[in-house]
């Protein structure tokens, strides 16, 4: 069921609990019982609130309550007290006698509303405003509503273009127009309140007045200098000491973020954002400033004379607040003819709050930088960058040699790791990856569960998430933000109307955030995370630095680098899918290289000549070169891209080594990119056949010794080998040998019948077709790098030639076919037998004919 739809259904349920009918016959207890759920009050306020807040304030607003505190207060000519009740004394002199009034009220505007007579209601003194209509909302017919569920009257002027100075009834009737028949009331109520939302700003007027409070040159010197003058001891209109200093005070304690409009006199100059503190100016004893972002410049500077409001260029004030109630006719007459602006732009402009690092510092803040974390640099210069490609036959050991090159440069034992490192890696690893609700989430819960803004975007791990998700971005608008939407609905502090899953902050008045409802629950895993940091690394394993890839014809951009992903978005069961721009492969390995600069990391890329290099490095394929490499020393990078689908800038960090393998064999794909080869270093891997082993290589000459005892006599598996790969290169070229990885694995067999076994099985499903395959099927080559051609005995040859080439033809076509033997293709057959005589094996090196 939808919110909407629970909503209508609760509405139901009022109207069975408390019909037209009931409202007569009601009693005190009925209309109001402190504890009670149940009673009119307690339904119209509470149990009712998502239809229209009439929430907080006094309970005077009912004109009659039950009182929950037992305290004695003493009754006045406006309020009443007995023991169990509160009244107006204009109603009675008891609480009965002021109920009997009430429920007559009640039940007129009830009626008023059932019959969709606003004036009637408008014209209706005797109830409070938001009250009368709140009751009159609900009492309304359903099916030809007149009423919204709004009952201030700014937001509803907001909607229309009127002005708050509008009766309710007029501005309710010009809201009503505007719905669309489809549309239920309370949808449509939703709709209005949100355009309101957009458009709810806190806003002041600051006047920097004509002279002799500031010359011309001040004033100018000021505005070139985005400064805020006042003095401390600037007074409200209107007289009495105690109104000394209040706009001073307002002007020095406004929060950084607040917005202003400017004014020299009645001339409209600019639209603000504090971005400091007060601090003390040089204007003189008492004169404070403040430095601000401008986010409007005025259209026009002519004189303003629609009002003389306190908040208007014309009014007798300095410092002074737009009541919500005025901000419709503030943005008609202010904003739109002299700035060409609205509400909703402002409020756009100015994103959300900015607060100060430091209120004490007493320098000025740059307006609305955007935050950068500090650079991460090395210890020491970082060493120059590896770019190689081990290339080879298939079988030399490529994937072998690179598996020891990693567990030797880009592995290392975790216990040997410090805890500061090991921390680090954690961070890169599993921190920066996390969604900024989730990453203010582990800093709040790290901070010790309550810190302002200030001291969360300055933790190390927000930092880490910045730097992961590139810095083009402010850090504390953004953290605002994502706390505000993840505040719990039932916060005092945080009036945002958009609500994001889960809602684990508040805020208090002082804006400190902290943590809130099923946080717990919510949080479980980050609160386990941040945790582990803390206890330190617990296991005995390796930590790897290093990320593996294959690629392949169908491996991209996307993949490698970055690129469009589709989410879940909304509720899992709903399917509803959108898109983020996810980092690839290298991308995330560069991230995790920078946090830490002292550490080499490798790009390890199987098969690097299988994918396409334009389509997979884009515009990286220049910045993978060393000389073009962030040296992670703190300068810049001598070589940046903009990254297709971020528009991130970025650059290859210099402890990143990129490590592919090639398989010279393959030539079903095109060859090798030239752009790559000319980036990289080649390092061959071709059979080792030596037949003695290198005292510095303990991996050389593998196939030394080895051999395979059988009652013919002993088969020379390196010999075998060389053989073999002299008649290949021979026939076709050195890139197409056989690797002695094939026939290392023979080793771990028993010497005698096991082994040769292996041998058999090796050669029948992993030698012949890899032959076929060299020489697509060319079976005569093959007998040539097998020897078959020179076995005397028929008996050893792995491939044997048809013996009788003519009498095949005359079996398969008759005597009078008049085909040439040697015109037509030849005939050969493999021959299973042969597998299992060693001397077929010991004739490829000890040839018979």
């Amino acid at each position: 069921m939808s919110d909407f739809q629970q909503q209508y259904v609760l509405w139901d349920e009022f109207l069975a609990v408390w019909p037209r009918t009931r409202l007569a016959t009601m009693t005190l207890d009925d209309y109001s019982q402190a504890g009670s759920k149940d009673s009119f009050t307690y339904w119209i306020e509470s149990r009712l609130d998502e239809m229209g807040s009439i929430w907080g304030g006094s309970s005077f607003k009912f004109g009659v309550f039950s009182r929950k505190d037992t305290e004695d207060k003493k009754s006045d000519a406006k309020l009443s007290y007995s023991d169990t009740h509160g009244w107006y004394s204009s109603l009675g002199a008891s609480a009965e006698e002021a109920f009997e009034k009430v429920r007559g009220y009640v039940c007129q505007v009830a009626e008023l509303a059932a019959q969709g007579d606003l004036a009637g209601i408008e014209g209706f003194d005797h109830l409070g405003e938001a009250f009368k209509w709140k009751i009159a909302f609900h009492y309304q017919d359903r099916q030809t509503p007149v009423i919204v569920d709004i009952f201030k009257r700014a937001p509803l002027a907001v909607f229309v273009g009127g002005t708050a100075s509008q009766s309710m009834a007029s501005l309710q009737k010009a809201t009503l127009a505007k719905r669309p028949a489809d549309l239920g009331i309370l949808e449509f109520g939703r709709q209005v309140w949100e355009a309101w939302s957009k458009k709810n700003l806190a806003i002041a007027k600051l006047s920097h007045g004509n002279p002799p409070n500031f010359t011309e040159a001040e004033r100018q010197q000021y505005m070139d200098g985005h400064w805020a003058v006042m003095h401390r001891d600037t007074n409200a209109p209107g007289p009495g000491a105690q109104q000394k200093g209040k706009q001073g005070k307002d002007f020095a304690e406004a929060p950084v973020g607040a917005l202003f409009h400017l004014c020299h006199g009645n001339s409209p100059q600019l639209i603000g954002q504090f971005t400091s503190a007060a601090m003390p100016c040089s204007k003189g004893d008492g004169w404070l400033q403040r430095s601000y972002r401008v986010l409007k410049p005025a259209q026009r500077t002519d004189r303003y004379t629609a009002n003389s409001k306190g908040w208007s260029p014309q009014g007798n004030s300095t410092f002074w607040q737009v009541g919500a109630h005025d901000l419709p006719e503030f943005e008609s007459t202010l904003l739109k003819p002299y700035f060409g602006t609205d509400l909703a732009e402002l409020a756009a402009l100015a994103g959300e709050p900015i607060e100060a690092a430091s209120l004490d510092t007493g320098a000025a803040q740059t307006p609305a930088p955007a935050q950068v974390p500090t650079p991460i640099t090395a210890s020491k210069p970082v060493a120059t960058c590896v770019n190689c490609i081990y290339y080879g036959p298939p079988g030399t050991g490529k994937t072998y040699t690179l598996t020891r090159l990693l567990k030797r440069d880009y592995e290392q034992p975790a216990k040997s790791i410090s805890t500061e490192a090991w921390q680090s890696q954690l961070i890169a690893e599993k921190i920066a990856v996390l969604k900024w609700w989730e990453g203010a989430a582990a800093a709040l819960y790290d901070l010790g569960g309550k810190a302002k803004v200030a001291d969360i975007a300055a933790h190390r791990f927000i930092q880490a998430i910045t730097a992961a998700n590139g810095s083009n971005r402010n850090v504390r608008q953004t953290l605002w933000r994502t706390l505000q939407n993840h505040t719990v609905d039932e916060s005092t502090t945080v009036k945002m109307k958009k609500r994001l899953s889960p809602a684990v902050f508040d805020k208090t008045v002082d804006s400190v955030w902290q943590f809130a409802g099923d946080w717990q629950e919510a949080c479980a895993d980050l609160i386990a995370l941040v945790e582990q940091l803390k206890q330190g690394q617990q296991d005995a394993g390796a930590v790897q630095r290093y990320s593996f890839v294959t690629f392949h014809q169908s491996y991209g951009y996307e993949e490698f680098v970055e690129g469009l992903r589709p989410v879940l978005a909304g509720e899992a069961e709903a399917g509803e899918v959108a898109y983020e721009i996810r980092p690839g492969v290298f991308k995330e390995l560069c991230r995790k290289a920078r946090q830490s600069p002292d550490q080499r990391f490798a790009m390890v890329i199987d098969e690097i000549n299988r994918g396409n290099i334009s389509k997979i490095f884009g515009e990286l394929i220049t910045l993978v070169e060393a000389d073009k490499r962030d040296p992670l020393d703190g300068s810049a990078p001598p070589t940046e891209v903009t990254l297709a689908y971020s528009g991130e800038k970025f650059s290859v960090p210099a402890n990143v080594d990129i490590i592919g393998t090639m398989n010279t064999a393959d030539r079903s794909l095109a060859l090798l990119d030239t752009a790559l080869r000319r980036r990289f270093e080649f390092v061959p891997l071709m059979p080792d056949t030596r037949a003695e082993k290198d005292p510095a290589d303990p991996d050389s000459a593998p196939l030394a010794a080895l051999v395979v005892t059988t009652d013919a006599g002993v088969i020379d598996i390196r010999l075998l080998l060389q053989r073999m790969n002299e008649r290949i290169e021979a026939l076709y070229d050195r890139d197409h040998c056989i690797g002695h990885a094939y026939f290392t694995g023979l080793a771990d067999s028993e010497d005698g019948l096991p082994r040769f076994e292996a041998l058999a099985a090796t050669f029948r499903h992993r030698i012949v077709p890899l032959l076929e395959e060299y020489f697509f099927e060319d079976w005569r080559k093959i007998r040539l790098v097998l020897a078959d051609n020179q076995k005397g005995d028929p008996a050893i040859q792995f491939i044997r030639e048809s013996v009788d080439h003519e009498q095949d033809l005359s079996t398969l076509f008759g005597n009078d076919h008049g085909l040439d033997s040697y015109a037509t293709k030849r005939r050969y057959s493999l021959q299973e037998s042969a597998f299992l005589q060693p001397l077929a094996y010991m004739a490829i090196y000890q040839a018979t004919a």
